[in-house]
């Protein structure tokens, strides 16, 4: 399973989830033709990650491998995070790991683009679903 994490500005709260998950899978799967029409909308959406900070404390906590800004967890589960996405491929359920990027930010939409499954990270942690 592949999960996007977007953290999302609060006048997009208004709009409904299943809105903010097709204008997100839509940017995802841009032409790059239109990459500067997409990051404007990006850019209004969303907030930019503060990759340093949240790669620094990972790297502290679980003395994690990184290789080209991948970060390995264990043999099932890679982290990516770029200024726009945090990126968890695992084949596990992941509870202290999501945490982490629910205390850095409580508006984190996740986004299974495969299953086009998705959530607010805050709904699946207080209620504390699998």
């Amino acid at each position: 399973m592949t999960y996007y994490l977007f953290v999302i500005r609060k006048d997009y709260y208004k709009k409904n989830d299943q809105y903010l998950y097709t204008m997100l899978e839509n940017l995802k799967f841009m032409n790059k033709e239109n990459y500067n029409y997409g990051f404007s909308i990006y850019h209004n959406m969303c907030y930019f990650f503060n990759d340093s900070i949240l790669k620094n404390y990972l790297k502290k906590k679980y003395d994690l491998r990184c290789v080209n800004n991948t970060y390995y967890l264990n043999d099932n589960t890679t982290l990516k995070i770029t200024k726009s996405y945090a990126c968890i491929k695992t084949n596990k359920h992941l509870r202290e790991l999501l945490c982490i990027f629910y205390i850095y930010h409580k508006d984190i939409f996740v986004c299974n683009f495969d299953t086009k499954e998705y959530f607010w990270l805050r709904e699946k942690l207080t209620y504390n679903y699998n």
